[in-house]
């Protein structure tokens, strides 16, 4: 009846005293996150050892949700509000708990609870809890409204960035600020024209100092962090600081010529990494490396280099170019000045550029070009690697750089050079040839013969371009020929020849001509080919060859043919011709080329041929030869060419055709009568069985008589018109014991007419 009561009072009676917060008891203020969780908390502990609970109840906005009876120890909670089993109570805490889980919005309330004692008067304890609806994460848009996620456009240096951070929701409204890294920039929030939504628009000047990470953080409670979107800004920047530092081969600045240089170049401060390229005098350098200092921000690239002296006071420049962003506002620069020392350079070189030679007698002036850094400090001169010294009576002079000779002299050609020095060294020239020409003059061996060439042999520089020949020869007009050269071959000089040449040359440098020829008598003797060695006749082809082999020098050959006089008493030469060696016939025998071949028709007993070497220059001696015997005769025609002659020939054959005519018809009459008196023979080929050639096998009597045949009588044919039948054959007689054979079955195998 008790917890009846009790029941009764709370849900008819308890409703008309509503909690009044501030006037029926304190007043908590507590604050919770949607989906989570909040625990109130009740002081239930009575004011004396003697008093005790008696009833706890807990109310949202004046409704009951839940009550704990401790006099009977039972619990009741409200199913609309409990309906997922979300509320706890904890009624052995002191203070004691009442924890309602998964927040809602609606879960936002006054919350109290009530307290009856035994003995205390009522106690009331407010909760105003209030549930926290958290934003959405914050997005951006940029000035035209397209989303930005993760990274903004890429911007220049001095451009402004325009970007606007929204949340939706949020309960209560959130505040929206901008940090870039972690220096606030802006914290102007304001409403959006879309209802629920806040934003916050930034304008921010974009500098190399504000290019770091930029967030916006929204925040409507202090139970968690703002929610914070961070954006990167794309922001290209051209290095800030470029450097050029020696690393090795730089002594005070200076360079020696030929020492390998390590040079270095850093760039600071770009975005992205920018490439480093190298010029040297703005001719662009390559095989150099590069690196990136991500602490440092910063990119190093080394390139090694071999200066020469033409790199002095050359400039060095180091570019650091950010490849992403516009001309003129991409690049920086560092350039330092190359000082290269190095030793003398020297060449030298005639007064003026003139040309390496000089005529005889006239002045000769040469100059000694120096470069040196530092400059040459002392300069000699050489010739033919000699040191010259001044010589007033020759005329030699050495006059600063230069070298003067007033009368220069045919001696005088040679090899000039010049050496310089100075504190890194001493240098010498290449040489330079000075050649002195003078005129031509006749040397020991003016004139000579070798072969068919006639050589003139003259001194002179330059060599002469040009040659006047005189050839005089007895009982012929003398000639006069040029040429451009010291060789005149006998084929320009018009023959016939005899046995020596009157020779006289003169020659010109175009410096000056020749002033006595050069003459000399030539003989030519010697160049007429030799006799012919190798010479034998034969008989071929129905006429008398001649075959030799051919003779050197020999352009042309001369055969002869000799015959006895109608006295036989001396020879008379009945033919003479010329053969030329190209026109020639070419046969082997005997594996040995016979290279020159002439007819000489019949040959009789007595005759003699003859074969002579020739060339322009002449002919030699000829070799004669005889016919043997042998060779005449085989000159001979033979017995049956008696046979070949036309008449003769024509005659036998007639008479053989007429005497083959008659004995064919003959053999064709025989053959007609013949076939009509004798009839064709046939012949009978008759089988015998197996059991009548088994007998015939054993009967060695039977085997032994060749004269007893099996012959068919069917057939008509007989040598002599009586033919004799099987009964006629005459056969030994047999013996009283033996044996008759068995019966005989004879089978026609084939007929065939004979």
């Amino acid at each position: 009846m008790r917890v009846f009561g009790a029941l009764i009072f709370l849900l008819i009676i308890s409703p008309a005293f509503a909690f009044v917060a501030g006037a029926d008891g304190p007043v908590l203020f507590q604050e919770a996150l949607e989906n989570g969780k909040s625990t109130l908390n009740c002081d239930t502990s009575p004011d004396t050892a003697e008093d005790e609970i008696m009833l706890l109840v807990w109310y949202k906005d004046n409704e009951s949700i839940y009550s704990y009876d401790a006099r009977v120890g039972t619990e009741w909670c409200n199913i609309g509000f409990n309906a997922s089993g979300r509320v706890i109570a904890n009624m052995s805490s002191n203070p004691t708990t009442l924890t309602i889980s998964a927040l809602r919005d609606d879960d936002q309330a006054l919350y109290h609870c009530r307290v009856e004692f035994l003995l205390s008067p009522t106690r009331n304890i407010g909760v105003n809890l209030t549930v926290i609806v958290l934003p959405s994460e914050p997005f951006f848009l940029d000035e035209l409204g397209n989303t930005v996620t993760n990274k903004t456009r890429p911007y220049y240096e001095g451009d402004t960035l325009v970007l606007t951070c929204l949340v939706i929701g949020g309960r209560p409204p959130p505040k929206i600020t901008w940090y870039s890294g972690d220096t606030l920039v802006d914290a102007t929030y304001s409403v959006s024209d879309i209802p629920n939504v806040r934003q916050n628009e930034l304008y921010l000047p974009l500098t190399r100092d504000n290019a770091d990470t930029l967030s916006c953080r929204a925040s409507n409670t202090h139970l968690v962090k703002p929610l914070k979107a961070n954006l990167q800004i794309e922001l290209y920047l051209p290095a800030n600081n470029v450097s050029i530092e020696w690393i090795q081969g730089n002594a005070n600045g200076n360079i020696r010529s030929g020492d390998t240089v390590i040079v270095q170049c850093i760039a600071n401060g770009s975005h992205p990494i920018p490439d480093i390229t190298w010029f040297l005098n703005n001719k662009s350098l390559s095989h150099h490396n590069q690196t990136w200092n991500e602490n440092l921000q910063a990119v190093t690239s080394r390139i090694i280099i071999t200066p020469t002296r033409a790199d002095n006071n050359a400039t060095l420049k180091c570019v650091a170019k950010n490849p992403v962003m516009p001309t003129g506002r991409n690049s920086k620069s560092a350039a330092v000045s190359l000082n290269v020392t190095f030793g003398p350079v020297v060449h030298v070189t005639r007064f003026e550029d003139e040309k390496n030679d000089v005529i005889e007698l006239d002045i000769l002036i040469l100059k000694c070009n120096v470069e040196a850094n530092p400059p040459a400090s002392k300069i000699f001169w050489y010739y033919n690697d000699k040191e010259i010294k001044e010589d007033g009576i020759r005329g030699i002079r050495v006059s600063s750089n230069d070298l003067i000779i007033d009368e220069v002299r045919r001696s005088d050609s040679g090899q000039y050079s010049c050496a310089a020095r100075n504190n890194v060294g001493e240098t010498k020239s290449g040489p330079i040839n000075i050649s002195v020409f003078y005129p031509p003059a006749c040397t020991k061996s003016s004139v000579i013969l070798k072969k068919e060439i006639l050589i003139c042999n003259v001194k002179s520089l330059p060599p002469p371009d040009t040659y006047f020949w005189h050839i005089n020869q007895a009982d012929y007009d003398a000639q006069h020929l040029t040429t451009g050269s010291n060789i005149l071959s006998l084929e320009q000089v018009a023959g016939p020849f005899s046995d020596s040449l009157n020779v006289s040359c003169e020659a010109d440098n175009g410096i000056a001509s020749q002033d006595k020829s050069c003459n000399r008598i030539i003989s030519i003797g010697h160049l007429k080919p030799k006799q012919p060695q190798q010479c034998d006749l034969a008989f071929e082809y129905k006429e008398f060859q001649i075959r030799c082999l051919p003779v050197e020098n020999a352009s042309y050959y001369e055969l002869s043919l000799w015959r006895l006089s109608t006295t036989n008493t001396s020879l008379v030469l009945e033919q003479k011709r010329s053969l030329e060696v190209g026109n020639s016939l070419a046969l082997m025998q005997n594996e040995e080329p016979w290279l020159v071949r002439g007819e000489l028709g019949l040959l009789k007993a007595g005759d003699e041929a003859g074969a002579a070497a020739c060339n322009r220059y002449g002919c030699s001696a000829a070799l004669l030869l005889r016919p043997t015997d042998g060779l005449l005769s085989a000159a001979m025609p033979p017995w049956w060419k008696f046979f070949m002659v036309k008449d003769i020939g024509i005659s036998i054959g007639v008479l053989l055709l007429v005497v083959m005519f008659v004995c064919s018809t003959m053999l064709a009459v025989r053959l007609a009568r013949r076939s009509r008196t004798k009839p064709v023979p046939v012949i009978q080929v008759l089988q015998l069985d197996d059991v009548t050639r088994d007998y015939l096998s054993r009967t060695s009597d039977i085997h032994g008589i060749p004269s007893c045949s099996l012959r068919s009588n069917s057939s008509d044919y007989s040598d002599d018109g009586d033919s004799p039948t099987f009964a006629d054959c005459h056969c030994p007689r047999i013996q009283q014991d033996w044996i008759p054979p068995p019966d005989v079955t004879l089978t026609l195998q084939r007929e065939s007419a004979v």
